[in-house]
């Protein structure tokens, strides 16, 4: 019996591009803050240099950073009109299982100075006040990249997701980038660049 031929899936993820809270250092999480006209350069940019790649899907998450960096990328690219609705806006799915970490009482607070912040022992499965976990934000994602991402990489599809810095993060986790924290144990922070995209390569959905 001949082996069957292997399937190559493409994955693209990327950060958003800047943000007024980026630009200040403030803790965003779900607050639903625009791109700066820096962050909508960059998402341009993005999309250049993808344009040699033909999508299949696209995700973003619900906020309107993400969202609108995915619709920027797309038409800098000059070559995804197949993804067009007749409308001429694009086919961007929209999850809220990959908005950033909930940054609860933090938000809008800065990162660099606020004392609280500076303290809080950010360990990987311990929320933040009154938002979420690094844990949780893991376990929703792997979730996500299951149900909606894995299979179209089994069939040989070419997929973009557009999302935020900490949920990068746990791209790194769930791709096994990253070994999976222990509880107690503090979550990686290597820095994610605005709207810098990084291309993985799946074959037969095993990266």
């Amino acid at each position: 019996m001949s082996k069957k031929p292997s399937v190559t899936g493409r994955l693209v993820i990327f950060r958003h591009g800047q943000t007024p809270y980026n630009k200040a250092h403030l803790m965003t999480g779900i607050a639903d803050v625009p791109l700066t006209a820096l962050g909508e350069a960059q998402a341009a940019d993005a999309g250049r240099a993808i344009a040699h790649l033909r999508f299949d899907k696209v995700f973003a998450s619900t906020l309107s950073r993400a969202f609108n960096t995915a619709a920027l990328a797309l038409e800098a690219a000059g070559t995804q009109e197949h993804l067009r609705h007749d409308d001429g806006s694009f086919m961007i799915s929209k999850s809220k299982d990959i908005v950033e970490l909930d940054t609860g009482d933090f938000t809008g607070r800065c990162h660099k100075t606020d004392p609280e912040i500076l303290n809080w022992g950010r360990t990987y499965d311990v929320p933040l006040p009154n938002g979420e976990s690094s844990k949780q934000v893991v376990e929703r994602v792997g979730r996500f990249f299951d149900k909606k991402v894995l299979p179209r990489l089994e069939r040989g599809e070419t997929v973009l997701v557009v999302v935020h810095a900490g949920i990068v993060r746990a791209f790194d986790i769930v791709l096994g980038i990253e070994p999976v924290p222990a509880d107690g144990q503090e979550m990686p922070k290597r820095p994610v660049p605005n709207a810098s995209p990084a291309l993985f390569e799946f074959t037969d959905g095993v990266l």
